[in-house]
This record gives structure tokens, sequence and C-alpha cells, in this order.
């Protein structure tokens, strides 16, 4: 039903759009640089926040269309802004805008922001839990112009999930207006994770074309040394662990800003982390922790006033989801088992001994990528120990103070503890009965994808600390001082020791494969969709309107008892969108009445349709009031006298 394409494909209005959305976010970053005299490098990340709380505001109306109507008006306003700017306003801000596009780390950056989209656009979506929650509720998103009604969001198992990756992936998917194009889906999510590691750029100071490639391509591959996942798939655990790193590298660079820039960036980053998955709160209450740390550890430079604010603004981002779940009746299937494991209800499997042993050798053992690579394969536990040594050598060697050194060192040791300590518990607990975390290979997948705010962060917050303070920048991450200028050497150690790092730690195959060589199963996988999702589902979907714009409702989908296929199930819904599918079996022989209409008012429906079932018709005629029962026919649930009734549409 839906192809995977490359982003610029023959249409107008399409290349139009994208032209369109493109100039405005640039012009908007590039006015918010010169306005805080901040660098391109640390306003991309900002940019995007903005974007992303704005979109995501919008989608709680269902009014995302208007942001076509705000960006008009955004562009007017730049308009005004730089006519009563004066000539020599102008002529400062054209130097300003030169000026930047002179530095090497900004062209990188915009070189990656602009190619990868364009290299991954011909993506088809493939990793389970894309189908289960990410792409089928960016599809909805795209379709409603926003979240879905009560008892009509297309991923019903995970309702409360977040949706701050899913507004960037609709801001690309809106590059194609009218027609889902699933390859924007990565366009968009790969976009909004390298827009969160460009900052590391900034520290590429001299144009070296060689250095500055090797710069870029270490900035793809970066991930891939402890987390592959999202090489693959679009679901929020990078994009997360990119946000985490880039919000504690916020906390301590804190010398040449404006405290407004300062403060600003963190409540946004914050922001966005809490809405990017259900667990973004446990990884923005460890980033307050590091912000409160510095504050004490400084409070003679720090404004108190300013980190309640972002405080505030962090919880508020997070309640607002928390509201509108309650008002929708939205909950994810997990929620439960975290509430009752929370409250001490969760029993321990019988198994819990595997699950212990298993932890523990992929903990110690496997690692972190899963797959051997050619040079050095880090597990869990020497990563967890490189960035404690990492940091002490920082302070052996002078470039972080001792306070802070300590304070640093002891964040990441105790937050790391914490994290991998949750992590068994929820094997334990959670995930208590998935059986593929048996096996060593399964829980380091586990540690690799839950953990990657921890691994990712971590090593973010230590490559910041190793560049600002090579280049002559104080260790909280200031800017350079007067009077100095090392040698050329002398800056480009710390970055080629990053490069080094990366370069010996990446999983070449999964960073190669998530760029380019995904091309070479694109066809196979929309022919294994095609296979899965059979002739009565694609009748099925025929009927229900799926890929209707707007066609918002639930329906119940039944089928026979001796044709259960809960595989089948999550391609019909990503198929189905914006129509939200329940499915059930009917077995005619072993259930009454009371069973289906159970059925029907636990699934919250408003339709019901059923394929062939055996000996079934006598049992759903007494729904329609007699009439014969048609399967293959979509139905209208209403309520009479108390009793369910199908009305045939």
């Amino acid at each position: 039903m839906w192809r995977a394409t490359h982003l610029f494909v023959p249409g107008g209005s399409r290349n139009i759009m994208v032209v369109f959305q493109t100039a405005v976010f640039v012009l908007f970053v590039i006015w918010l640089s010169y306005k805080e005299k901040e660098t391109l490098t640390d306003m991309i990340p900002v940019g995007v926040c903005l974007l992303v709380l704005v979109l995501y505001g919008l989608s709680l109306v269902n009014g995302l269309l208007w942001w076509d109507y705000l960006a008009l008006f955004l562009c007017f306003l730049l308009a005004v802004r730089f006519v009563r700017a004066g000539r020599e306003g102008r002529k400062r801000g054209r130097a300003f805008v030169l000026e930047e596009l002179k530095k090497p780390g900004n062209v990188i950056a915009l070189i990656l922001l602009v190619s990868v989209p364009v290299l991954v656009s011909g993506k088809a979506v493939s990793w389970w839990d894309d189908y289960n929650f990410w792409a089928t509720d960016a599809a909805s998103v795209f379709y409603l112009n926003g979240f879905a009604d009560k008892y009509c969001n297309v991923a019903a198992e995970f309702g409360d999930y977040p949706p701050g990756t899913q507004m960037i992936k609709w801001w690309f998917l809106h590059f194609s207006p009218g027609q889902f194009r699933e390859g924007l889906l990565f366009s968009g999510y790969y976009f909004m994770n390298l827009a969160f590691l460009v900052p590391l750029l900034t520290y590429v100071r001299r144009w070296n074309i060689p250095l500055m490639v090797l710069s870029g391509a270490a900035l793809w591959l970066f991930p891939s040394t402890v987390e592959v996942f999202g090489y693959d798939g679009c679901c929020a655990d990078l994009t997360m662990a990119v946000v985490y790193g880039s919000f504690l590298v916020s906390v301590m660079d804190d010398k040449g800003h404006s405290r407004g820039f300062y403060y600003g960036r963190q409540a946004l980053l914050l922001m966005v982390l809490v809405l990017c998955k259900n667990t973004g709160f446990l990884w923005a209450g460890f980033g307050l922790l590091f912000d409160y740390g510095c504050h004490i550890l400084r409070r003679k430079e720090r404004s108190f006033r300013g980190l309640a604010a972002v405080t505030f603004l962090t919880a508020a981002a997070g309640a607002s989801w928390l509201l509108f779940c309650m008002l929708n009746q939205r909950v994810a299937k997990l929620t439960g088992a975290a509430i009752r494991m929370a409250v001490g209800s969760a029993r321990v499997p019988e198994v819990k001994e595997e699950t212990v042993s298993a932890f523990f050798t992929a903990f110690w053992k496997f690692p972190l990528h899963r797959e051997k690579t050619f040079a050095l394969d880090v597990s869990p536990l020497s990563l967890y120990l490189l960035l404690l040594i990492f940091v002490f050598l920082l302070y052996r060697r002078g470039k972080l103070e001792k306070r802070s050194a300590w304070f640093v060192g002891v964040f990441l040791g105790m937050s790391g503890l914490c994290f991998y300590g949750i992590n068994l518990i929820s094997h334990l607990t959670i995930f208590a009965g998935e059986t593929q975390y048996l096996e060593p290979y399964g829980m380091v997948s586990s540690i690799e994808r839950y953990g990657a705010p921890f691994t990712i962060g971590g090593l973010y917050l230590t490559a910041y600390l190793l560049l600002s303070s090579q280049t002559d920048l104080t260790a909280a991450g200031g800017r350079r001082k007067e009077g100095k200028a090392p040698g050329r050497a002398g800056e480009w150690r710390g970055l080629l020791c990053c490069l080094l790092f990366v370069f010996l730690t990446a999983d070449y195959e999964s960073a190669y494969r998530g760029i380019w060589g995904y091309r070479n199963t694109v066809s196979e996988i929309l022919s294994q969709r095609q296979e899965i999702v059979d002739g009565q589902a694609r009748e099925f979907l025929e009927k229900a309107g799926a890929g209707q714009p707007g066609n918002s409702y639930r329906v119940l989908y039944v089928r026979d008892i001796s044709d259960i296929s809960w595989v089948r199930n999550t391609y019909v819904n990503y198929e189905a969108v914006p129509v939200s599918v329940m499915h059930g079996n009917v077995d005619a022989e072993t259930m009454e009445v009371q069973d289906v209409q159970r059925m029907m008012e636990e699934s919250h429906a408003g339709y019901f349709y059923a394929d062939e079932i055996a000996g079934g018709r006598k049992l759903l005629e007494v729904f329609t009031g007699g009439e014969p029962f048609c399967f293959g026919s979509l139905y209208r649930i209403t309520e009479q006298d108390g009793k369910l009734r199908l009305q045939k549409v």
C-alpha cells in the first residue's frame, strides 16, 4: 500500500515544500545565533527543540497544518526585522553569517544535516518496534494532523508513549503533503539525532579537509560504538541519549553565554527529553541532579532562580502529556507492569537465576554493539570503567580541576550503577515474560538500547571536556582565553583522541547499513510485508478506509480461533493507519454471546468487522437483531437497552 521513496521525487509542490520548510528553519536558527552571538552548531539543537515544542502544542489540538501559516508569519517577522535593522544592521548580519559559514565545524554540520536525510530517505520500515509504535504512530500524526481522539490511537498497547521524536518525523513527512512516504520518517529521525550531536563539531577549528571528512564520518559512527538499533529503526532511545548528552554539556558549558541562553537551552533540552519516551523522566531526573550539583559546586557563579525555572518547565512538559493521556485513556501495556513493580506487587519469575546470570555475563563479556568488530569491542562494564578512567586522566593532565573531576566522576559512577540496577530489576519484573533476555546476546541488546543515554551521554560529556580543554577553554566550558594561541598540534590533540576512540570501537557494518547498505533489502522488506498481510486483511483494510486522512475511529477486527497471528496483526495495524484496529478471535463452539459482547466492550471500538468464522454466523446474528450477518462487511457498534447491536455500514 505504501512504498519507500527518496526525498527528492518529481512533483513541484513537494519540492517547494522542502525548500520553504528548510529555509524557514535555517533563517530562524541564523537569527537566533546572531541575536545571542552564538555559533550555529550550538544553536541548531535549540532550534530543533523549539520546533518540537511548537509542533507538539499544535498536535494537541490537531492543528499541525497551522504550522505552514506560522512559518509564513515567522518569515514575515524575520523580513521586517531585516528591513528595520538599517544598513549598518544588515551589514553586521551579513558579516556574522559569512563568518559562521567560514567555520569548518558549521560547514561539516550543514553538510551532514542535508546529506544524511537525503541518503536515508529510501529506507522502509522493517524493525519490529517501529511497526508496533514508532512508525505507526508517526503515520497517524501525519494523517490526523495531530494526536488521535480517545480510543482512536493506532498503537493501543503503547498509548502513553510520548511523541517528541514524532514531531520532527511529521515535519519531514510534511515535505510530501497529501502522500505518506515512509522513507521521510527516517530522514526526520536522523536529522534530529545529528542536530544534537553537531555541537561537538564546534571544536573542528581549522580548515583541513581530511580532518573535516574524518570528523563528519566519526559523528555518524559515534553512536555505533555502544548502540546500533538506531541505524535500523527509528525508536526514541538514541534520540533520548543524544539529548541527554547535549544537556550534560550545556550544564558545564557556562562561560561566554548570556544567562537567558544558558538556562533557556537547558530547559528546552529537558522538555524535549521528557517528551521523547516514558523513561525520559528518569534521565531528566539524572540531568537535574547533575545540574543541581554543578550549581552547588559553583554557587557563586550560578543562579538558582534559573535552575528552578528549568525544573518547573521540565515538569510542566511531562505533566502536559500525562494529562493528555489521562483525559484520553491512553496507557501502555508496560505501564501497568511498571506500576506493579513500584508498589511491590510484581512477582519475580521462576527463571530469575537464568535472568541474573544472563545479565552479568552480558555486562562482563559481550560487546555493547552485540557483534564483534575488527578492533576493540567494549562491554558495558569496560565502558563504565573507561568513563571513570577518562575523567581521572583529564584531572591528571590538568584539564579538569579537582572538585569538578570528583563531581563528574561520582555522578557518572553513581548514575551508571543506578541505571544498571534498574535495568536488572526491570528484567526480573516488567520483562519477565520475554525469554529472549535469558541469553546474554539478547540481554546485552537490552543493556545497549536502554542504557544508551548513560553510555552515549557519558561519552558525549567526556568528549566535550577533552575537546574544550584542548582548545584552551576552561574545564567548565568557557570560551578561549585571551593571550593564548595554542599550536596546531595542541589544538588537534583532543580531537584526534576522540577520533581514535570512535574509529577503533565503531560498528562499521551497522553504520554502513543505516546510511547506504539498507538499499539492498528494501524490496525484500516490502515483499515480506505484502506476504504477511494476506488477502483477507487487504480486503479489510480497503473496506475500513485505511490510509485516508482524517479517517480516525477504532474497529474490532475478528477472525476464527484457528487463525491467530500477532505478527500479521501488528503489520495490519501499520497498514490501517489512521484507523485504529483491535484484534480478536472467536471460537463458535466454546464462546457464548456474553463472551463476544465482552470482547467488543473491552476493545472500546466503534466498528466491527469479521472474516469467515466456522459456525459463527448464528452467534453474531444475535447482535444484528436476527438479520443475516455478513462476513467481510463493516458494522457500526451501537447500544440499545444496555445491549450492543451491530448496524451494517
